[in-house]
């Protein structure tokens, strides 16, 4: 059981306080929401929306509304996964749910909202999600919460469904920490990518592949976490850094020349899907926005946006992610259309032109 002892949990924001900044310098796109929706991106928010969601899904679409600077909606999502929440504390949970750290991808819409509203009863639902987190969530002998019910395994997912939220809430050690037991586990150096699943019973990779859909959320985990980290951990952040740094060009290595991905990195058989070129972009204007990321980056991730605007049809659908219910070939999912309206904002915060229909 990871001990508390160092903590400062202030019962109101479970700790959020102790960073206000992370408040006034809040990952959002410039300007009001209906300057945001282009067309094309009210569709894909249109066409998320009408999607049924799994917890990570709702939250991840939270926190595009977060980043969107839609506050309107943001703050509807956060009330539903706060109405959702299970009676052991985990939010946007809908029937049984196996998912353990994904429920921790509404935090910062909740803790937004909280603020907003100055509600206290969202602030107490934030905190019994992170009660959950450090007392009651199954993990590792080494502390490492497990991704899933389903077994005793870490995933290459989980470094961005808790990390990040976990530093926005005011516990950026325990947040560095956690990311950094997935990824000494699941990093593969020769390729510079991410294996998908460890198991803690065996202390072995499980799924070896480095899965486009896995590495998405682990370059987007460790670019928020990256942002959300305070000064006084300049050390780990630069760790971070070059972690997300070598990530980048390790996927950039099997970049298409139609700007996408196969669904398996380095496997041409595998289909091509879109949710890592979309998580890549985002990632490369927020880094170079941040200054840790070089600039020249800048035209292959605009080229990758370019060829994932190509991949939304006319109901505003993102064509060719991995979608349920396997998750094994092209389809679309909620979080696909999220990954897109954070890919638009962070365009956005780079001085971008919306120059599509």
């Amino acid at each position: 059981m990871i001990r508390r002892s160092f903590l400062m949990k202030s019962g109101l924001l479970g700790g959020a306080l102790l960073f206000p900044s992370l408040f006034s310098s809040c990952n959002r796109a410039p300007g009001e929401p209906g300057q945001f929706y282009t067309p094309v991106r009210r569709k894909v928010k249109m066409a998320m929306l009408s999607m049924q969601k799994q917890n990570w899904e709702h939250g991840i679409a939270s926190q595009a509304f977060v980043e969107a600077g839609d506050e309107e909606m943001m703050i509807l999502m956060a009330t539903e996964a706060v109405i959702r929440q299970g009676g052991d504390g985990r939010l946007a949970v809908l029937g049984t749910a196996n998912g353990i750290n994904d429920s921790a991808t509404p935090l910062e819409a909740v803790l937004r909202t909280a603020e907003i509203l100055d509600d206290q009863e969202m602030r107490e639902a934030a905190d019994r999600m992170i009660d959950y987190l450090f007392e009651d969530a199954p993990r590792t002998d080494q502390g490492f919460v497990h991704h899933s019910y389903h077994g005793p395994e870490l995933w290459a997912d989980s470094i961005y469904m808790a990390p990040p939220f976990l530093a926005f809430a005011g516990y950026p050690e325990e947040a560095y920490r956690q990311a950094m037991g997935i990824i000494e586990r699941l990093w593969i150096e020769e390729e510079a990518l991410f294996a998908y699943r460890w198991n803690a019973e065996t202390g072995e990779i499980t799924h070896p592949d480095p899965w486009g859909l896995a590495n998405a959320h682990a370059i987007a985990g460790m670019t928020s976490l990256i942002n959300y980290l305070p000064d006084t951990m300049d050390r780990e952040r630069e760790n971070l850094k070059k972690y997300a740094r070598d990530h980048l060009e390790g996927c950039l290595n099997h970049l298409r020349e139609d700007y996408l991905f196969h669904n398996i990195i380095n496997d041409p058989s595998t289909f091509v899907e879109t949710s890592l070129a979309m998580r890549v972009a985002d990632s490369v204007f927020k880094g170079a926005r941040a200054g840790w990321l070089d600039r020249d980056y800048l035209e292959t991730a605009a080229n990758i946006r370019e060829a994932v605007h190509r991949q939304v049809d006319r109901f505003g659908y993102v064509t060719g992610v991995p979608g349920p219910p396997s998750y094994a070939r092209p389809g679309r999912s909620s979080e696909g259309q999220a990954f897109f309206l954070m890919m638009e904002a962070s365009f956005d915060r780079m001085g971008g032109e919306n120059t599509e229909g």
